[in-house]
This record gives C-alpha cells, structure tokens and sequence, in this order.
C-alpha cells in the first residue's frame, strides 16, 4: 500500500514536470520550506526558509519570482519579481523570509468571467560572481486560484461623411471639399490592464544641450526608470538612443541587454547619468536605429523622444551630381552622378549648409552652399542642379524625419515628444507634426516641468489604449483627387493613399472617450460622383490586432455656381406688324457664364401693338400694330439680397417697309 502511495506521487510530479515550465537546477522544497499564505485580487504573500544547519547562518534568499499561468494552458505564464524580507529565524535558526507582491493589474488576461490560475514561487539565492540562480521553489504541486474576471469592452468603431452632399467646382480651380473621419470608442477597461510594452528613449545630447539642461535630462530619465520600476510588467523592453550628429554607439543600451527588467533600467540609468553634450542633431539616425529595436508585432511600442533643437544633420544614401576639373583649368569637366553615401549639414548662422561624401576615388569631398572645393589639386564644383541654399537643406534634414515617423505608425509604433526649449531652438509646429504623424502627442519642457513631461510619457504607455490608423486609398481617382497633409493626416511616399494615425486612452472605471473628429481637405479635379472608403486597423488594450472595418462615404462635384448680377437688352427694339421675335437672343446676361439664365416672366406695358406669348416653351414677342409698348423681363436668379433681376426696354412696331398702298399715315 506504501509503495503504490510513493508511485502515485511520483507519477504526478512527474505530470506537473511535465507541464509546468522548469529552470534548471530547481529544488523542489519540503513543504515546510515554503508556502503561499494568501492570494486575492490585490496580491499574493507568503515565506520561505533558507536551508541551514540550525545555526541562523544558512544560504540567504535574495528575492522571489512568482510565476503564474492561466491552468491548463501553457505559453499563458508571466513573471513578477518581488523582495524577499527576512525576518525572525524560525525554528532550529533557520533563516526566514516573507513577501508580497502587489497584483492589481498584473493578472493575465483571460476569456469568460472566471479564470482559475496555477502559482509557482522560485526562491533565489545569489553566488559568489554574482550569478542568480533559482535556490528552491514551492509549493507542490501549484497553488491554484479562482478569480472573476474583468474583460474589457473597449472597442472602436467610427464614421465617414463629408461635410455636404455636393461640392461646386470653379471655371478655373479645383472644387475644395471636408471629408469627416471621426472615431468613436465604446466599452469601458473595468480593470487595469497592463500588457508588455517596449519602450525607447530617445534622447539628444547635442551641443546646445547645456550643463543645465543635460542634468534635467538625466534627473527625468530618473524619474521615468522609478516609475517603470514601480509599474513594470517582467516582459517589459526598455532602451536607450543617445544622439547628436549621430547615435551616441558607445552609449546605447539595447533591448536586452541585462537578464531583467530591473537591472536593464539600471544600465540605462547608468548610462544616461555619464552622457555629455556635443555635435549637431540628427533626428532620422536615432529615431531609424529606435524602429528597428521593435521586432515583435504584438506588442504595444513607445518611443520618448528629447530633443532641444531642430534637426542638423542627416545621413542618407543619395544620387548626387558634380564635376571633377584640374585647378586652373577651365570648367569642362567630366559631370559625375553617382549614388553615394551622403551627410547634409546646417550650420547655426541659419545660412551656410554642407554635403560631404567620398568619391569614386576614395577622395573625402566637402562643399559649402555653392562654394568649389580642392582636394588634392582637383576642382570639386557643385553642379548638379540643386539650389543647394540652407532651406533646401533644412528640407531634405526635415522631410527625412518626417517619412521616418511614417515608418513608425506603420509598425504600430507611437512617438511621444519633449521639445527641450524655447521657440527659438525648437520648431514645436515640426515637432507635433512628426508626433501626430505617428499617434502620439507633443509638449515643450522647461528646466521646471521636464520631470513631469517624462512621468507623464511613461505613464501613457501603461495606461489601457487603442491604437491604429484609418487608411483612405486614392489610387481609384486616377489622379482626380488630393488630400493635403497636415499633423494628423499623411500620405505614403507615392501618395496612393491617407493615413490618420491615432491613440485613444481610457479611464479605468470611466465611460468611453467621447467622439474625435478628424477633418480632411479634399480637392476634386474634375466634376463627378465620387465614393470613398476607408479602412479602420486597431489594437486593442492588450494589444490584440482586430478585425478591419471599412466604410464609405459618396460626394457629388458639380461645375461652380455662378450667380447671375444683371441682365440688358439693345435700348431700342424694332418690328415690323405681323412680325414674331423671340426675347432670349435679345438679352445679354452678366456674367455671360451665370448658371441661371432663365427667365420667370415677359410683360409689355401695351400687348394691342406688342403682344409676349409662350410658344414651345420660348417667351416671343408679336408685333400686333403700329404703335409702341415697354417690354420688361423678369429673371428666375436673384440678386444676393433677394431683390428681383429685371430688364426692359421699349419696342416699336412700324409699318413693313414692302407694304404697297402705303398711303403716307405711317406714324413711324
């Protein structure tokens, strides 16, 4: 009987080996080594005791992992690590140590309104080269814990309309429309939600960064890591991008570089704490080399961009042409264009700009706006088309960044910028177009205010938040249609199609957000019957991809309406009797190209010598007698006070001129 006892435990920690996921060298403890004391929604507690020989001198614990997984369902299980708090030595001295790890927020997500979880502890010891390793774990077989859950409703629906039916079109420009893209939230988040997040700091270290303003820098980055550490998820990524005239290499700490999360915001602490400031600022370099650390398409990505200027300096591979001619020669040279490696420069005096790059020869070449430069008794001449003036460079620093951030919301990645300065270094309009580009939002830091700007960017991304974008194709329009850019909508480089990028927080507890409306300027080319149709992609606020949803929207383009001001008639109209003339070729409108040309009424002051009928629907005037009467006509259009648009003008009847026994009483 105590033999089939001992296999039937054997078999089942066996079964349990087998599926919950172990850590090698793991010592499953004696149950007196161990225990978890209390688990609720709030948290779990418990203690452990170091083995010892009795004497209070033991292996010491360092710290706690408990692992917990949804029963049954492996790949489901998270992580948390929590102190370990010695206290009293229990019984025979052994060392004793408690703990209690906070769980609001931390359960993993589950469908239906219970979930039942299994609860592992690994106590850790640390060795003598500092290695961690798993000291014993408990308790066996798992704790299980039945909770009701909390599943978030939020979800996202939206609109498409424009702001009227049909849109007039001038003789001479383009018909201007608003198509309306407004995004509306549902649901509620009753419970916190809290998802792995990756998280990039990306920060300038440019010269214009004072000792000053470098150690506001460094005391939020501090502020932002004690939040984290406080608030992180043990599958959090963190990294760091210094920068100036490029990435600070020496400097960065990449995703996973330490084995956990604490100790990867330690080194990222470290490392922000020994930065110094130098060089230009390269925007496209950092916030290039920040999209490629995002490698896991489920997760919820974050960039913190601090900068204190505008962008300086670029690097970019880029056709260029120019002439090599002997020093003294005459400009014949031979024209070269070729597809090098290129650095763009702007200089401080808001004038002068650079290109430097190394030739076909191996030669490194440098020129200043339209200056020649000589390099090993050649003539480098810029002849290549450019303008090549600062504000041509500013450009191509500028738009580079800007399709930099393009990249980013495609790959679900939202900026949040700190411009670090008064208006004078930072361009906040260019600043907030990047961050809008890509989802995000923008505030300008002071010395005073930049650890609350960096509290608060490290807070967003934990918060429960949908983000996507609304795509509205244009290919369709054969090049009838534009969409104009601005900080909330962008196109992709061959302007095929708009993109609204967005990020929608909500309030545990609260209501859905209230409606956001984005207006879009639409231009039409030629008249028609437009329809259009959008494409809304979101992630929910665990970061799950959801269904798209499309909608449509039809507008009609018709030529412009051209309001009529006045009519005129010839001042003096002569018939003959019997005679029958039609009024329309007698009136002149103004403008000749009104869009209303009708007339409401024809009236004669005398219809026994001019008679006005109606034939196949023309207003005609008879000739009836000699005499003469006062024809007046009556437009349908307007004027813009509403008054009526009339003319009139007098016509005489005469005898024909053929008649035969004109017997001279023709009084005309």
């Amino acid at each position: 009987m105590r033999r089939r006892r001992w296999l039937l435990w054997g078999m089942l920690f066996w079964l349990m080996a087998s599926i919950w996921p172990n850590t090698a060298d793991v010592v499953y403890a004696d149950p007196k080594k161990g225990a978890i004391t209390s688990v609720s929604e709030e948290k779990i507690e418990g203690w452990a005791t170091a083995p010892g020989e009795g004497d209070g001198k033991g292996n010491s614990i360092r710290f706690f992992e408990v692992r917990i997984q949804l029963k049954g369902q492996n790949g489901t299980a998270v992580s948390y690590r929590t102190e370990a708090v010695e206290v009293e030595p229990d019984r025979n001295g052994e060392k004793k140590y408690t703990f209690s790890l906070d769980m609001r927020g931390k359960w993993p997500s589950a469908p239906g309104t219970t979930a039942t979880y299994e609860i592992v502890v690994d106590a850790y010891r640390v060795l003598g080269n500092g290695q961690e390793k798993v000291y014993f774990s408990f308790p066996q077989p798992p704790y299980e814990y039945t909770r009701q859950t909390e599943t978030s409703t939020a979800k996202l629906d939206f609109s498409l309309s424009f702001s009227q039916p049909e849109y007039a079109k001038p003789p001479d420009g383009d018909a201007q429309g608003r198509l309306d893209v407004t995004l509306i939230p549902q649901g509620g988040v009753p419970a916190p939600v809290r998802p792995p997040i990756d998280v990039v700091f990306v920060m300038d270290v440019s010269g214009s960064m004072t000792t000053m303003k470098l150690q506001s820098a460094k005391s939020a980055l501090q502020a932002a890591v004690n939040y984290f550490k406080t608030n992180y998820h043990p599958n959090d990524r963190f990294a760091l991008i210094p920068f100036s005239d490029d990435v600070k290499a020496t400097s960065v700490v990449p995703f996973g570089s330490k084995s956990n999360v604490i100790s990867q915001l330690d080194a990222i602490l470290d490392e922000g704490n020994r930065l110094t400031a130098n060089g230009g600022t390269n925007y496209s370099a950092a916030l290039s080399l920040a999209q490629s650390y995002f490698n896991d398409p489920e997760r919820k990505k974050y960039i913190i961009f601090l900068t204190d200027g505008m962008p300086t300096v670029l690097n970019t591979t880029s056709s260029i042409t120019h002439k090599e001619i002997k020093k003294g020669f005459k400009d014949d040279g031979e024209k070269i264009t070729a597809s090098l490696p290129l650095i763009y420069g702007l200089y401080s005096d808001g004038k002068m700009t650079s290109i430097s790059f190394t030739d076909k020869d191996g030669y490194d070449r440098l020129f200043y706006n339209n200056h020649i430069d000589y390099v090993n008794g050649w003539l480098f001449s810029n002849d290549n088309g450019y303008s090549f003036t600062y504000a041509w460079g500013e450009g191509k620093a500028y738009g580079d960044a800007v399709n930099v951030a393009k990249t980013l919301v495609m790959n679900n990645i939202t900026l949040y910028s700190i411009g670090f300065g008064n208006n004078h270094e930072v361009d906040m309009d260019y600043l907030r177009a990047l961050s809008t580009t890509a989802g995000g939002e923008v505030r300008q830091g002071t010395p005073q205010n930049l650890t609350e700007l960096f509290q608060r960017f490290s807070q967003m991304p934990t918060d429960p938040t949908l983000t996507g974008t609304v795509r509205i194709p244009l290919a369709s329009f054969g090049g009838n249609v534009t969409i104009t850019e601005n900080g909330q909508v962008w196109l992709d480089e061959d302007k095929q199609n708009a993109y609204i990028s967005f990020s929608i927080p909500y309030e545990v507890g609260k209501p859905a957000p209230a409606p956001i409306t984005i207006p879009v300027s639409v231009s039409f080319k030629q008249k028609g019957t437009y329809t259009f149709t959008a494409e809304l992609t979101y992630r929910d606020v665990y970061g799950q991809l959801q269904p798209a949803v499309t909608k449509t929207a039809t507008v009609i383009v018709k030529d412009a309406y051209v309001p009529l001001e006045r009519m005129e008639f010839p001042r003096v109209l002569y018939m003959e009797v019997g005679e029958r003339l039609e009024v329309m070729p007698q009136l002149r409108f103004i403008p000749d190209n009104a869009t209303d040309q009708t007339l409401r009424s024809v009236e004669s002051s005398a219809p026994e010598y001019v008679e006005v009928v109606r034939e196949n629907g023309e207003w005609v005037l008879v000739a009836n007698d000699v005499g003469y009467a006062t024809v007046t006509a009556t437009a349908n259009a307007k004027t813009s006070d509403h008054q009526p648009i009339r003319a009139s003008v007098t016509v005489i009847v005469r005898e024909p001129e053929d008649h035969g026994d004109n017997d001279g009483r023709n009084r005309w």
